[in-house]
């Protein structure tokens, strides 16, 4: 059955299995059992839940990237 469950949850969207991902988790269950019931390291759980954030960008530089007309 076990492997059953994990050819299932691997079928689904991406949009799916994050949100049975965060189910599974706030059911509190650890990222160990998680991954077995899943077939997906703990890594890539932790990865999927919690994504490193994008490197932020400050605004006065994306302007002026996207003008520089406006310095003449």
């Amino acid at each position: 059955m076990e492997k059953a469950q994990q050819i299932q949850f691997r079928n689904l969207p991406p949009a799916a299995q994050y949100e049975a991902l965060w189910r599974l988790a706030l059911s509190g269950l650890t990222v160990e059992q998680v991954a077995e019931r899943t077939g997906w390291s703990p890594e890539r759980i932790r990865q999927t839940i919690n994504p490193a954030p994008a490197p932020a960008i400050a605004p006065w530089q994306t302007v002026r990237r996207t003008r520089p007309e406006a310095r003449t």
